[in-house]
C-alpha cells in the first residue's frame, strides 16, 4: 500500500462525502423542522444543531483535506496562523457533533424521569444554554492546540513529542471514547425508565392506555432508537482512528505504512459527518414516513 492508492481513494471518497453529506444535512433541518411533535421537542434542537456542524466539518475540514490530497493546497504549512487555527478548527468542529449526540441522550433522560427539577431541563429554552456552555466548553478544552502545533519540516505538527503522545491519548478519550461511553449509560438508563413507565401503567390502566400516552411513548422510542444507532456508528467510525493514530506517534518516522493507514482512517472518520440523515430515515419509520410526506408534498 502506498501514498497513490490513498490518493486515489481519497478522489472519489471525499466529493462523495460531501454530496451526501450536504444533503443530509439539509434534508434533516427540513424534517425537524416540519411536524411540530418534533419541532417542539428539545432533542430536536441538538439534532438539528447536529446537522448544522457537520456541515461545516464537510466545508472547513473535508473540502481542505481533498484539495491537499488533490492538488497539495496546504495553507497550514505556509503560514504559521493558519496551521494554529485550522488545526484548532478542525478537531474542535470533530468533537462538537458527538457532544450533540451526548446531550441528545441526556435529553432523553431528563425527559423520561419523575422529577420536575430534571424535565425542566428537556426543554428547548434550556437546550439553547446547555448547547452553547458545551461549545465553550470544547472550544476551551482544545484550546492547548493554539500552544503546541508549529511548522516542522513543512508539516504542521505538534512541538515535542510528549505532547504529541499527550495529543493522541487526548484524542483517544476525549474524541473516541468518552462520547460513546456516556451515549451509552444516559440511553440505558432511558430505556430502564421507559420499561418501568411501562410496567407501571399498564398495572394502573390495563390495556387501555390513552392514546396520547401512546403517541408521546412511540416518539420517544424512536428518538432513543436513532441515538443508539448513531452511537454504534459513532464508534466504528472514530475509533480506529484514535488506535491508529496513537501507534503511530510511538513508532514515528519508522513505519510509513501507519502513516498511511492514519488517512485511512481519517476517510472513515469522515463519514460519520453525513451519515446522520441515513441513519435516521433507514433505521426508523417515524422519519422514513416523514420523508415520504416531504417528497409528495414538493411533486
Amino acid at each position: 500500500m502506498n501514498e497513490d492508492i490513498y490518493t486515489q481513494w481519497s478522489f472519489y471518497i471525499q466529493p462523495i462525502i460531501i454530496l451526501f453529506g450536504t444533503v443530509g444535512s439539509l434534508l434533516n433541518q427540513i424534517l425537524f423542522h416540519r411536524r411540530k411533535s418534533l419541532r417542539t421537542a428539545s432533542c430536536s434542537l441538538y439534532f438539528r444543531s447536529l446537522s448544522i456542524n457537520d456541515l461545516l466539518v464537510l466545508y472547513i475540514i473535508v473540502l481542505s483535506q481533498w484539495l491537499n490530497d488533490q492538488f497539495h493546497f496546504d495553507l497550514t504549512i505556509k503560514y504559521l496562523w493558519y496551521c494554529k487555527i485550522q488545526t484548532y478548527t478542525t478537531y474542535c468542529l470533530y468533537a462538537i457533533s458527538p457532544y450533540f449526540l451526548v446531550l441528545g441522550c441526556f435529553d432523553r433522560l431528563c425527559r423520561t424521569s419523575r422529577h420536575i427539577q430534571l424535565r425542566h431541563i428537556a426543554t428547548v429554552n434550556m437546550a439553547r444554554q446547555i448547547r452553547q456552555i458545551i461549545i465553550i466548553l470544547i472550544f476551551v478544552i482544545h484550546g492547548h492546540i493554539l500552544f503546541q502545533f508549529n511548522i516542522i519540516h513543512s508539516m504542521c505538527i505538534p512541538i515535542n513529542i510528549f505532547y504529541f503522545q499527550f495529543f493522541a491519548y487526548f484524542l483517544l478519550m476525549f474524541h473516541s471514547l468518552l462520547p460513546p461511553i456516556l451515549m451509552s449509560i444516559f440511553c440505558g438508563c432511558t430505556l430502564l425508565l421507559l420499561y418501568r413507565r411501562r410496567q407501571k401503567q399498564q398495572h394502573r390502566y390495563g390495556l387501555n392506555i390513552h392514546s396520547s400516552h401512546k403517541r408521546l411513548r412511540y416518539r420517544d422510542y424512536q428518538l432513543i432508537k436513532v441515538l443508539f444507532l448513531y452511537v454504534t456508528t459513532n464508534i466504528l467510525c472514530t475509533l480506529p482512528f484514535a488506535i491508529v493514530f496513537l501507534q503511530y506517534i510511538y513508532k514515528y518516522n519508522s513505519s510509513p505504512l501507519l502513516a498511511i493507514f492514519v488517512k485511512f482512517t481519517v476517510l472513515l472518520g469522515n463519514l460519520n459527518y453525513c451519515s446522520s440523515f441515513y441513519i435516521y430515515t433507514l433505521g426508523t419509520p417515524l422519519y422514513r414516513r416523514e420523508l415520504l410526506h416531504l417528497i409528495k408534498t414538493f411533486r
